[in-house]
């Protein structure tokens, strides 16, 4: 084995520290195995569907692809981890553990600045459409650009000094050093815990509960233009988009958590009492995280759905599944219409809102931005006092 190290890893350590049930390799390693070949195959086809469909590249769905990048990246460098667990042993030496812990954490730390860039997004578009259209792609991919610059930079301080790479439990894989003694290395794992999981959580919350408000205070205060079949489908873009993020953000965040809390736990608690497959088990599932998003976005966004349809090499099955998606989007079009004129038969009053400026959304559906009014703000016959 390569002895030798290079800045940001730490010397070997006694590998009886490093002991885990034998059988727990193999099943770590058959995990690992689907992570690459799945993960990679699904995120390379939904970047490729975005390559070849340009009218989907939306501001939001700019964010889209910086985050199946993120997962593509990650989805292969589980090979490295794979093949050492079938090993039992890390195989490939001191230089490619710093690699490896490098990369996936550059890769996962990008990837929540990116959901975090999302969720800000959709605050914009639907609890401020006023300044939705100032979101273009142009500033979406200056965004993005911003959030791998940050995303590199934490993921190279431990080749400044600050923060150390190494091996971890089970000697299988490689990450930042947590069980350390050391003040400027636990001064930058509390660091990035703080910067890179705590503050992005509580923007994502904060922003993503006035989405939540603004949404529900639209659908029970009736608030549509007199084209209210056009505001109907604006608001189901809108609640499927909200829907899909929330579905990737809660993958991301339960896909991590256990391995954050192990973390945690190392940097303030004891290591030594750790159990060597608690720590293993958990580093895999958040590798597991990447290959999620493609799942949600194909399971959840019609639009991305069809263009991957239009790629498939079989044609009939191409043909019918789009069919499908499109008799679908008929019934609900027809539901909108039985909604409307049953309100226009009890002479229900239809309020106008202000149509601001269209918004490419959710994968190249266009909606009309309407200026929603405030949830807290009084209603019409309502006095703004209690």
């Amino acid at each position: 084995m390569n002895t030798s190290n290079i800045s940001g890893v730490v010397p070997e350590v006694p590998l009886v520290k490093y002991f885990i049930p034998q059988p727990l390799y193999y099943i770590i390693g058959t995990g690992l195995l689907f992570v690459f070949t799945f993960g990679s195959f699904m995120n390379f086809t939904g970047l490729l569907v975005f390559a070849k469909n340009k009218h989907m590249r939306s501001p939001t769905n700019t964010f889209i692809i910086s985050l199946l990048m993120g997962d593509f990246g990650m989805s292969i460098c589980s090979f490295i981890s794979m093949t050492a667990h079938y090993n039992r042993f890390y195989l490939w030496g001191d230089n490619v553990c710093t690699f490896e812990g490098f990369w996936m954490y550059f890769m996962g730390l990008t990837n929540m600045y990116t959901i975090m860039g999302i969720s800000f997004d959709r605050y914009i578009v639907i609890a401020k459409p006023l300044q939705a259209s100032k979101i273009t792609t142009r500033v979406a991919v200056a965004a993005c650009l911003a959030i791998w610059f940050q995303g590199f930079a934490w993921a190279a301080f431990p080749f400044l000094g600050w923060g150390r790479y190494t091996y971890e439990a089970g000697r299988t894989s490689c990450s930042v050093q947590w069980d350390t003694d050391d003040i400027e290395s636990a001064s930058y794992n509390i660091s990035i815990f703080i910067w890179s999981l705590f503050l992005p959580l509580m923007l994502i919350f904060y922003c993503y509960y006035n989405v939540f408000m603004t949404i529900r205070h639209v659908a029970r205060n009736g608030v549509w233009d007199m084209n209210s079949r056009i505001a109907r489908k604006n608001l189901r873009i809108e609640k499927k988009m909200f829907k899909t993020i929330v579905y990737m953000l809660v993958s991301y965040v339960g896909s991590w958590t256990p391995y954050s809390i192990v973390s945690l736990w190392a940097i303030f608690g004891e290591a030594k009492d750790i159990p060597p497959y608690l720590m293993t088990v958990p580093a895999v599932i958040a590798k597991s995280a990447c290959i999620w998003d493609p799942l949600i976005y194909v399971g959840t966004n019609r639009q991305f759905r069809m263009a991957f349809y239009n790629t498939l090499p079989c044609d009939g099955l191409g043909k019918m599944l789009i069919k499908r998606e499109e008799q679908k989007d008929k019934e609900a079009d027809a539901s909108d219409d039985e909604e409307e004129a049953g309100k226009k038969a009890e002479g229900t009053a239809v309020k106008k809102t202000t149509l601001v400026a269209p918004i490419d959304d959710e994968a190249g559906q266009t909606t009309q931005v309407e200026n929603f009014p405030d949830p807290n703000s009084p209603q019409p016959g309502q006095s703004g006092n209690p």
